[in-house]
């Protein structure tokens, strides 16, 4: 609240003079000058800022004030010109012209406030929160944690459906959405992001670890920092309603080992390995890997269970694709396992 309060007696005190001089004037005409001449200056000033930009922060801050108080003056203005025609007595001129100066503020200090309200931690009940999420017709238990992104709708056509758990204003809105995970939402997608190949600890280990968790990030520890190519662990994973979805705004795909029967030879792309595992649609386990470094980047997916499929993405060696394929295969699906509601 000091910041807001200290920009707020800032922009008054920029902003007064510029909106003073536009309601200020006696006429139409003096009215129509003004605009002209200080106008134009501004306008010049900006084109100038365009084409060649200026880092001068404060410079910058004050011409948005100047100009915004000089064009909410001008607006003002014209409003009481023509209600003075229309037989407005000037007490009450003067009032509308000493009040509109509020707009200027609100027009300026709107984007702090609102930027304000989204840095505010969640409230307990929300940061606490279990979430009822149903993806075709498996149901989860998903934890507040960053690593997962819900899709409300297409994932990559109406971002304003996804809800990051990462970010506080994301949490937010879905516990309001969920009313703190009493009320279950339907979904078309959950995108879980773990750890990645950096020095920090994954964002689900960093705090108080669910009890899902647990076994990677026990893992995870002792990976890092040397091994992380040995963590038999997903990095990515999402678990879509198949005909929800696009599934190229995510790279998602129906099912690698139907992909790899429709793959021609010599074509250029992903290799396909295929394992012993059966899926739970009873085909091979198969991945699609490509190039990455001195290994390969490996995805799967298929039809895990209750109309959901799954997909996710991993890093392995060149030579154990399949037996590493295997374990992180078992980890997902024991991940995944964790959160539902009602076990298979």
């Amino acid at each position: 609240m000091q910041n807001i309060a200290t920009a707020l007696v800032w922009v008054v005190g920029v902003g007064l003079i510029p909106y003073a001089i536009a309601v200020l004037v006696p006429s139409w005409r003096w009215l129509l000058g003004v605009t002209l001449v200080i106008g134009g200056v501004l306008s010049a000033v900006w084109i100038q800022d365009w084409l060649y930009p200026s880092n001068f922060a404060i410079g910058l801050l004050a011409g948005h004030v100047i100009t915004a108080a000089f064009a909410t003056g001008v607006a003002v203005r014209a409003v009481t010109l023509v209600l003075a025609h229309r037989g407005l007595s000037l007490r009450y001129v003067i009032l509308i012209c000493l009040g509109s100066f509020a707009i200027v503020p609100v027009i300026l200090l709107r984007p702090l406030a609102w930027h304000r309200w989204n840095m505010q931690p969640p409230p307990e009940a929300c940061s606490s929160a279990t979430f009822r999420v149903k993806v075709a017709n498996a149901e989860f238990a998903i934890p507040v944690s960053p690593v997962f992104t819900i899709y409300r709708a297409n994932p990559g056509t109406a971002h304003d459906d996804a809800d990051y758990l990462a970010s506080d204003a994301g949490l937010r809105t879905f516990c309001g959405l969920t009313d703190n995970g009493k009320q279950p939402v339907k979904a078309t997608n959950i995108a879980l992001r773990f750890g990645g190949y950096d020095m920090y600890a994954p964002a689900i280990c960093a705090g108080p670890v669910p009890d899902v968790a647990r076994d990677y990030c026990a893992a995870d520890r002792s990976a890092r920092p040397a091994n992380l190519d040995g963590l038999d662990f997903p990095l990515l994973m999402y678990v879509f309603a198949r005909d929800e979805v696009t599934l190229s705004h995510f790279g998602g795909s129906p099912s690698t080992y139907e992909d790899s029967l429709n793959a021609r030879p010599q074509q250029s792309g992903p290799m396909f390995i295929m394992s012993e595992t059966l899926t739970p649609d009873q085909h091979p386990l198969t991945f699609a890997c490509s190039e990455n470094g001195d290994g390969y980047w490996c995805k799967t997916a298929y039809a895990w269970g209750d109309g959901a499929m799954l997909q996710y993405e991993f890093r392995s060696g060149r030579l154990d694709v399949p037996a590493r394929g295997r374990r992180v295969d078992a980890e997902a699906r024991k991940f995944l396992v964790g959160l539902r509601t009602r076990r298979p």
